[in-house]
Formats: structure tokens, C-alpha cells, sequence
């Protein structure tokens, strides 16, 4: 094997768990492995799709996002038993490959929640939502911090969470987090404080006008996120690894309005200076890893990078954010070390941007990855593989290559971060090291 390559096959840890390698798959749209916006139920072909990544050598699954709270039905993602008994033998089966879990688990989507035009009717009507509700709650759905428009829907617009509901979802993201720890997961990553989401909007100030306890100052904004964290260490054990999906900085102008790359604008969202701020405050109520971009749904295309964004685009702010961390720290989207401008500073981290660096392509462009590899001249070299991730009606597929599901990433050392690639359907994404 070439040397360049040997980082990969290193391990490396977060919190007290140790992932074998540095090959990481991320969470995508179609791998839920409870459902997706449906009753929750073991679902046993994102199953088998994430046990093969694992058979494969993949270090680390993420599964798709949960969340913890049925939208259709309303059920609480810890009450469903028959689901965490057909978890437990397989997470039996899972370990004998010798990789790790983590499950993604959401708070919802708020003000970001799509809604059809009869959802948006059920939700601007007390009766009519009331009568829905048994099925689907729309206004529970979109509720967020405060009452703010919906981002899709002219003339929804979203209702205040209660303290009661915050609490009674906070219990729940413990009490699910126990259950999976039960049945044998290795971890859990919150999404989060990114892009927008509920818990993003209750860590905007714009977005959050509260005057209770979950509201106002920055610590009172990410209060909400941090007891997450909190109460998931308390019932699932200390040593219970979290991760937190994180927006380094939302590059959002207003409502439904996003900045472009290279425009001057003033910050309507979260900003760096809060930012390092926050990143602080979060890892003191219990984040073990930081999986970062940019953006919120206002501005999707900072999470959600199409081909007209720059290569690593959210590179600079996720770097500089782990200045203020000691915590390993990731990064999301178009990353490509051979056309990354490289500060002074850093001059030695540099990819080679010759094309004779780079591996040949050898693969299709949706089932095998693209290999660039950069060596770096003063410290153990950095490799980079790149996915595609599948369009929505090749999910089934099964890759002959771990790489084709999985990110490759490679640490300078135990004090790095690790830097994972987004991972939305139809774009590519590059791995890297900081």
C-alpha cells in the first residue's frame, strides 16, 4: 500500500468510543434506519444497506436523520419496543464487522418544515389541524422558537414551542439516546444548531424573539441544544458519545434571502463572532465531535453546495472555528484540496493541484469514488477519496466499493479534526484534513 494512504487505516476517537479507521459514511437521505417521516419501524433494507458499508471496512455509519417525534402519528421515537429489539441483534451482527454507529437524531424542522398547500391550510386553521392531528400535527411540525414565516409557505406561518413541549422533547432525546445505547449504538449525533433548523431557529436571534428562559442572551438561545446534550448524558451514561450537526455561520441576508460567495452583506443569522462564542459554550454542555458547513435553508446552498459554488467553500470557517474547540471538528461541502487557496500559514498543507497528483478516474459516475491523493512534505500525508452520493431511485444498489458509500478522511494527529464531506443526494463532496 502507498504510504500517502496509511492515515486512513489509523483510528481515532470521539469522546471515549475509538472508530477503527478514518473511513466515514454520512447521513443521507434514504438510510433512516427507523423511517423517514412515517410511523417509526426497524427498517430492515436501510439495514442491510448500512451492514454491507460496514462488511466493507466503512470506520464509521451514520445512519439518516431521526427525529424524535413522529411527524406522521406522533409517536415518540422511544416508545416504539419492537423497534429496539430487532435493533439490539442487530447491532450484534453490526460489531462483528468491527466498525461503529452513531444514529442522527432531529428536534424538527420549524419554520423549515415543507408543507404542501393542504398542509399549510391544516396549519393556519386551530380546528381543522386539531382534527388532523391524530395523523399529522402541521402546527406542531413547524413550531419554533418564536412565530415566524415559514420558508416555503407565503401564508404559514410558525407557532411559539411551550416550555412544557421543550422539556418534554428534551426528556425524549434522553430517553431514546438510552434505548439506543441499550441496544447496542455507539453513539448519537444531534441535527442541530445547522442550517436552520429547530434548533438553529432557538439559537438565532432573529429568529428567537423569547423573553423566557430560552430566549434572549446566546447562552439562553443554545439552551435548549445543550440540555439535549445534558439530559443524553444523564440517562445514557457520561461516556455516551454526541455529536452536533453545526452552521458555522448561516450566510443568510433576511427572510428566504441568502449571500452569495464573495458578496458583502451583514449577517442575519449567526455570525463568527457569536459563532466562537457558541462553539464554546456547546462543547461545556457535553458535544464530543462538531460535524460543520455553512448556511441555513434560507440559504440552502451553503449545506446543499450545486456545482456553481466554489470548492470548499465552507472550508475557511470550519478551520478557523476549531481554533476555539477542543473537540474534533468536521467539515461539509465541495471540498477539493487541488483547488484550495491556501494561506501562508499553512503552506505545507497544500494539495498538489497537478494533475500528475491525482489518481486516475477509473469509476462511474454514481456507484465508485474518484481518488486525489496530496502528500504534504513536513507531516504524515493527507489523502482525499470523493463520493457521489446516489440519486434517490439508486439507493438499492449495492456498491462493490466501501469507498462508493463512505467518506475518506485522514488526521494529522489525535489533536486534529476530522473533516467529512456533506452528504445531500446529486452532488460531490471531498474529504480533507485540517
Amino acid at each position: 500500500m502507498n504510504k500517502k494512504y496509511e492515515a486512513l487505516f489509523t483510528p481515532f476517537k470521539i469522546g471515549e468510543v475509538e472508530i477503527p479507521n478514518r473511513i466515514v459514511q454520512c447521513s443521507m437521505g434514504g438510510t433512516s434506519l427507523f423511517g423517514w417521516l412515517e410511523p417509526s419501524h426497524f427498517d430492515t433494507e436501510a439495514a442491510d444497506f448500512l451492514l454491507k458499508r460496514a462488511k466493507d471496512g466503512v470506520g464509521l455509519v451514520l445512519p439518516g436523520m431521526q427525529t424524535v417525534r413522529d411527524t406522521m402519528g406522533k409517536k415518540w421515537l422511544d416508545s416504539n419496543r419492537s423497534m429496539y429489539k430487532q435493533l439490539k441483534p442487530y447491532m450484534d451482527e453490526y460489531h462483528k464487522t468491527g466498525g461503529k454507529l452513531f444514529i442522527q437524531l432531529a428536534g424538527g424542522f420549524g419554520r423549515s418544515m415543507a408543507v404542501t398547500p393542504w398542509m399549510a391550510a391544516l396549519g393556519r386553521n386551530d380546528f381543522l389541524n386539531k382534527l388532523a392531528s391524530p395523523i399529522v400535527d402541521v402546527q406542531y411540525a413547524c413550531a419554533s422558537a418564536s412565530a415566524t414565516p415559514n420558508r416555503w409557505a407565503d401564508n404559514l406561518t410558525s407557532r411559539p414551542f411551550t416550555i412544557e413541549e421543550i422539556q418534554e422533547m428534551v426528556w425524549h432525546f434522553g430517553a431514546t439516546a438510552k434505548k439506543l445505547r441499550e441496544a447496542g449504538v455507539d453513539g448519537v449525533e444531534i441535527h442541530a444548531v445547522h442550517e436552520g433548523y429547530n434548533l438553529d431557529q432557538f439559537a438565532i436571534a432573529n429568529m428567537n424573539f423569547r423573553t423566557d428562559q430560552y430566549g434572549g442572551s446566546l447562552e439562553n438561545r443554545l439552551r435548549f441544544a445543550c440540555e439535549i446534550a445534558q439530559e443524553i448524558k444523564k440517562q445514557a451514561g457520561s461516556d455516551f458519545p454526541v455529536s452536533l450537526r453545526y452552521s458555522v455561520v448561516s450566510k443568510t441576508k433576511g427572510w428566504r434571502k441568502g449571500a452569495m460567495p464573495y458578496e458583502e452583506f451583514e449577517e442575519f443569522g449567526r455570525d463568527m463572532a457569536e459563532s466562537e462564542k457558541a462553539v464554546k459554550i456547546l462543547e461545556e454542555a457535553g458535544y464530543d465531535f462538531f460535524n460543520c458547513d455553512n448556511g441555513t435553508y434560507d440559504a440552502w446552498y451553503w449545506a446543499h453546495p450545486p456545482q456553481y459554488m466554489p470548492d470548499n467553500c465552507n472550508l475557511a470557517d470550519v478551520e478557523h472555528i476549531k481554533k476555539f474547540t477542543n473537540s474534533p471538528v468536521a467539515c461539509a461541502g465541495r471540498m477539493d484540496p487541488g483547488t484550495r487557496s491556501v494561506p501562508a500559514s499553512a503552506a505545507t498543507t497544500a494539495a498538489s493541484t497537478s494533475p500528475s497528483s491525482r489518481a486516475p478516474r477509473t469509476c462511474s459516475p454514481w456507484a465508485t469514488p474518484c481518488i486525489w491523493a496530496a502528500a504534504r512534505s513536513t507531516r504524515p500525508p493527507c489523502s482525499t477519496i470523493a463520493t457521489r452520493s446516489f440519486p434517490p431511485r439508486t439507493r438499492r444498489r449495492s456498491p462493490s466499493s466501501a469507498a462508493a458509500s463512505a467518506v475518506w478522511s485522514a488526521l494529522w494527529s489525535s489533536s486534529s479534526a476530522v473533516i467529512l464531506p456533506s452528504s445531500s443526494r446529486r452532488k460531490i463532496s471531498w474529504a480533507a484534513c485540517s
